[in-house]
């Protein structure tokens, strides 16, 4: 983007070039550009004109932060977090020990801010279940991948079999055994009738537009 886009933060701009943000809130902007880069195919056109003072909004909090700043920036920084904790849980997908509360102690965060962060999302727990699903998922559509479906939800720490094909079937709307034939022929994936995420209110489309 053109830095004529950040008028209203350039002084910051200008005070911070050539720094290295090698700070929480520096590391927490990073997170959320991974965020901004894995959403923007969702985001419309509309939306665009307001990106800059979003993009602006989190900037200014990361070089010089404030009490305005951050209140002002608040769901910008969730997204930044929510970041940064789906990738410690996606890195854990295949550890049977991982639960919540080991999670709180890898991303540094109090067991209340996390739970507070994910409240949308039906709970932390809910989140890691949601992501080992969505890992089954991609494993599952891959013609190149020889494993059983119940070796499948092993690996990905479900109790059994049967567990994992009824949880499958309720995010997908779907079964594993479904998706795995369709695959295999060639055909696209069952139509799905699963409803939305609860965590899709807080995509970049909402927080950009209610900016």
């Amino acid at each position: 983007m053109a830095r004529d886009a950040f008028r209203d933060i350039a002084p910051l701009l200008d005070a911070a070039c050539g720094w290295a943000l090698d700070t929480p809130l520096g590391h927490l902007l990073g997170d959320y550009m991974m965020a901004l880069e894995h959403h923007l195919p969702g985001v419309t056109e509309a939306d665009l004109s307001r990106l800059a003072r979003v993009i602006g909004a989190i900037v200014a909090v990361a070089i010089a932060p404030s009490a305005g700043r951050v209140a002002v920036a608040g769901p910008q920084i969730d997204v930044g977090r929510k970041e940064r904790v789906r990738r410690v849980i996606r890195k854990h997908l295949r550890t049977p020990t991982f639960r919540p509360s080991i999670l709180c102690r890898l991303v540094g965060m109090s067991r209340s801010n996390l739970y507070r962060l994910f409240e949308d999302a039906a709970g932390v727990a809910r989140c890691i279940q949601r992501e080992r699903l969505l890992e089954a998922h991609a494993v599952l559509a891959d013609t190149a991948n020889t494993q059983s479906i119940s070796s499948i939800a092993e690996d990905l720490c479900f109790a059994d079999a049967p567990s994992f094909s009824r949880a499958f079937k309720r995010e997908f709307g779907h079964s594993p055994g479904e998706l795995r034939s369709a695959a295999l022929t060639g055909l696209a994936p069952p139509a799905t009738t699963r409803s939305p995420s609860p965590s899709a209110r807080g995509d970049f489309g909402e927080l950009i537009r209610g900016f």
